[in-house]
């Protein structure tokens, strides 16, 4: 399964599956990456996730291609 996490502006994150589906919204990415890393890790399997920074309203999102199926330090 792949993870997205949504940074909003006010710099929280929500934390959605693959599939759409809301999971949690944290306070912040540390916390929700946190979570994708434990998910991984208590299943063996290699780190998955796309993070997407959302900027002001109207701007769309962005999209960090470098935490695209990355390890979290």
């Amino acid at each position: 399964m792949i993870f997205f996490i949504k940074e909003w502006p006010d710099r929280s994150a929500t934390l959605m599956a693959d599939n759409g589906a809301v999971l949690w919204t944290f306070h912040s990415v540390a916390e929700a990456r946190r979570v994708c890393e434990a998910w991984y890790t208590a299943r063996g399997e290699p780190v998955d996730y796309q993070l997407y920074t959302l900027q002001d309203p109207g701007q769309g999102a962005l999209q960090d291609p470098s935490c695209a199926t990355c390890a979290i330090g």
